[in-house]
Order: C-alpha cells, then structure tokens, then sequence
C-alpha cells in the first residue's frame, strides 16, 4: 500500500518552544512512518538551531538560496519542483507566510492539497494576514483548528467557511510530561532568592509580550501582598526586553519589584511547574494553551482569563478558576481562595489532571490526525 506524503511546511522557525512550534515537532515524531511519509521543510530559515529541530532533518531553503526578495521566487520554484518529485499528497502550513506559498507551491506542482492551521482567535489582524488567509481559502484550503474558539474566529475575522475547518485540540504529549516531571526541581534547587523558596510561589508559564497581559498579574499581585505578605510571582518565558522592561517599571511604580521574579524560557517548563502554589494565565487572546495542560497535569490550581479556548480546557469553578480578562481584582480574588485554601487547590488540581488526561489524551489525539490525513488524501 502506498503510504500517504505529508509535507509539513514553516516559513521562519525561531526556536521549538512555542506552541505552535512543539505541535508541528511532535507531528513529526508520532504520526506514523508505517502509513505515512513524512517531509519537513523551513522555507527561509531556522533562526536558532536546536539538537531536537534538527533531529528531523529538515530542508531548510533560506540556506541554500538566501532570503533576500529576491530570493522569495527561486524558493517558491524549488519548493514546488520538491512537491512535485516526491509526488506529495498533502502540505500542511505552520505559519500565515508558509500557508501562501503552500498555496502557491501547490498549484505551480499540480500536486497537494493544503491544510492550513488556526491556531489563534485573530489577536494579530495585519492587513498582509488577512488577504493570506481569505486567499487561502478561496484555493481550497482546508484548516485544522486547535479549538473551538479559534473556528469561530477563523469564520468571523475571515470568512472561512466553518465546514473547512476541524477542530482537532492539542495532546497532553507524554514524552514531554514524563521528561519533564521526572527532571522537576526541588524548591531549594530554583534558581530565586531563597526568601521566595521558602514562600507561596504564583506562577506564569507565557512569553513576555503584550498578549499575555502579565500587567494584570503584577497588578493582581499588589492586591494579594496586601493581604498574604509571603508572595512572589515567578515569570516563566523568553522575554520580549522593551516589555519586559515596562513590565518592570510597573513593579516599581507599585512597590512590588523585589516579588517579581523573571525567570526566562526553558525548555520544559514541567521542571518548574510543580513548584507553582497557584499557576495562571492572564492573555488577552489565546486559542488553546500548552502551559495550562501542562498547569493540570502537574496537578496544580488553575487561574485564566475568559479568552478564546482556555474555558474549553477549565471548568470554572470545578478544574479551576476562568476569569475576565484584564481585571486584576478578580484574578487576585481567585488567587487568594487557592492561596489561603490549599486543600480545596489539591482537589481542583486532581480533577483538572483527570480531566485533560482523558480529553487531551495523546493517542486519542493522534488517532484524530489519522482519520483527518486519510480523509484528506483521498480527497487529492
């Protein structure tokens, strides 16, 4: 039986830890060789090269053909000279810029039917990535969404039809909850003053930037040093600096910056987790989040906002807390109740692990990407 040719396809790749990033790497690693033939390529370039990226071998076309504009129309003709040698049945894109050339690629090869992802709620409108995705859809791209939520943004930001896209949710992937509990840190092995070892530890697992909204951790955090005094709030992301650095002056403004600690990206963030006495995430807009699967396997008590699909992963007031977005008093309020009633968090915490155990479970998950690529590829 001939096995089904998948093409996954990147434009840029910074580095494997963002979502987006570690979904697409965890294709490649479980979908089956058995049934499927797998190819990788990063049409511009690999910004950071790292031992668990370049184990798949990927092409990388920036390295061979540069990427100056000039350069844009000969990576466009080898990709499509690839898909067409390799008789490749399905493409599917990992970024906006890699979904328009997959399109482009496809039709110059006459081959591939393409699969694009949405896998945000449309916080980034620009104008190019508006007329990438309506020109997607209108060449018959097909979508894979990692919630509901993010359907829906899909159909009301651009019009897709709700028809062309499938949800199909993250797993919890196993390899990298195990490696990742296994090597989990003792609290006097973190890298914090010893003070905040010895403290109640509210934690954040997101990259610094604006979209994450960690001003109104730090202002939710001010509310609660007021009434439990033993608090520090551990930041865990790589960090854009020019915010980081208004982020920092907030602190000072409020009295608070020796309780704000920044602790960077890392690689597994479940080395830490566990440590976390209350584990939150404050975005603005999130579509789904690694970080909260990760908050409940770890067992932890769970605070989000209200946004996107993170409702669709915790059940308020059951799994955890969901709280409007941008409102520090009640982020702070829900907090409180996990800090001053630690009993109460270890059940929420059992119950959101059962929970995404069995909903995100990796080979359920996996199963879905099957059904989904046969489908598709008989529709070539």
């Amino acid at each position: 039986m001939q096995p089904i040719r998948i093409l996954y396809l990147i434009d840029d790749l910074w580095s494997s830890r963002g979502g987006s990033e570690q979904h697409l790497l965890w294709l490649l690693k479980n979908i089956p060789d058995s049934e499927f033939e797998k190819h990788f390529v990063i049409f511009s370039a690999l910004r950071h090269p790292e031992p668990v990226i370049l184990e798949h071998q990927p092409l990388i076309l920036g390295e061979r053909y540069g990427v100056t504009v000039g350069s844009w129309v000969r990576r466009l003709w080898v990709l499509a000279r690839f898909i067409r040698r390799w008789d490749i049945d399905l493409i599917q894109a990992f970024s906006p810029m890699g979904e328009f050339v997959a399109v482009l690629a496809s039709r110059l090869s006459f081959r591939g039917r393409v699969i694009g992802n949405r896998r945000d709620c449309g916080y980034d409108r620009r104008l190019k990535y508006r007329i990438i995705n309506r020109l997607s859809g209108f060449f018959g791209t097909t979508y894979i969404a990692n919630s509901e939520a993010a359907r829906q943004a899909a159909f009301r930001n651009d019009r897709t039809s709700l028809e062309s896209i499938t949800v199909i949710r993250n797993p919890v992937a196993a390899a990298r909850i195990q490696d990742g509990l296994f090597a989990a840190l003792k609290r006097e092995e973190l890298a914090v003053p010893e003070e905040a070892q010895q403290g109640k530890i509210i934690g954040m697992v997101a990259s610094v930037r604006p979209i994450k909204d960690y001003s109104s951790l730090i202002r939710a955090a001010k509310i609660i040093l007021d009434k439990v005094p033993d608090v520090w709030v551990l930041c865990v992301g790589e960090p854009l600096e020019d915010h980081k650095k208004e982020l920092q002056h907030l602190a000072d403004e409020l009295g608070i910056s020796g309780r704000i600690l920044w602790y960077g990206g890392i690689d597994n963030p479940l080395t830490i987790i566990p440590n976390f006495d209350v584990a939150v995430l404050s975005s603005r807009s999130e579509s789904f989040s690694n970080s909260v699967l990760e908050y409940a396997v770890a067992e932890r008590p769970i605070v989000v906002s209200d946004v996107g699909g993170l409702g669709e992963i915790i059940e308020n007031g059951n799994t955890g807390f969901v709280v409007p977005p941008h409102n520090p008093q009640v982020l702070a309020e829900k907090i409180l109740f996990f800090l001053e009633n630690p009993e109460a968090g270890e059940v929420f915490g059992r119950r959101a692990k059962e929970s995404v155990s069995d909903k995100y479970d990796e080979s359920k998950i996996l199963e879905q990407y099957i059904r989904y690529y046969r489908l598709a590829a008989r529709r070539c």
